[in-house]
């Protein structure tokens, strides 16, 4: 099946889904989530398997203004049009909506908990993140809530095996 191409440069999606990946070999794209998870804990010196590890436990708060410094960095993004990937953030979404934004929500096929668990396990997340994330109950109850969120302009439920970098020509 080919997706349509959508204009949306928010893209807003869950955990291992290749945010991080795709910023890092497209420039097009901009992993604010990441950006701000540095700012808000100083991990600039960490490597990736080492964020990846401590998901759960990123240690003390060094900056207690990450939404604010999230909001500078989409505002920016998008100034320089470019397309932002954030994490499911209620504060961020809710400023996005106040702002008039339309974003597009990429999530996961129901069916793919236990490829979704897999997948953070290789990327080396920790075994209570991996649980926190595809338990039974968590998997239904964040496909449920994806499926009928009325607020993104735009929704794409990835299949088995694709990433964000296997749509990305998707977005405009």
């Amino acid at each position: 099946m080919v997706l349509e191409k959508i204009k949306c440069n928010i893209i807003v999606c869950g955990p291992a889904v290749g945010k991080t990946y795709l910023a890092i070999h497209d420039k097009r794209f901009v992993d604010v989530d990441a950006m701000k998870n540095d700012y808000k804990y100083n991990l600039y010196n960490m490597s990736l398997l080492d964020k990846e590890k401590n998901k759960l436990n990123r240690g003390e708060v060094v900056n207690s203004d990450s939404l604010e410094y999230s909001i500078r960095l989409l505002e920016r993004t998008l100034e320089e049009k470019k397309i932002v990937l954030i994490s499911f953030d209620n504060k961020l979404i809710d400023y996005i909506l106040d702002k008039g934004y339309e974003y597009c929500l990429v999530y996961a096929n129901y069916n793919l908990r236990e490829e979704y668990a897999k997948r953070m396990e290789e990327r080396g997340n920790e075994l209570n993140f991996i649980e926190e994330m595809t338990g039974k109950k968590e998997w239904e109850q964040f496909y449920k809530e994806n499926v009928n969120d009325p607020k993104p302009k735009y929704k794409i439920e990835l299949k088995s095996g694709e990433f964000l970098s296997d749509i990305k020509e998707v977005f405009m």
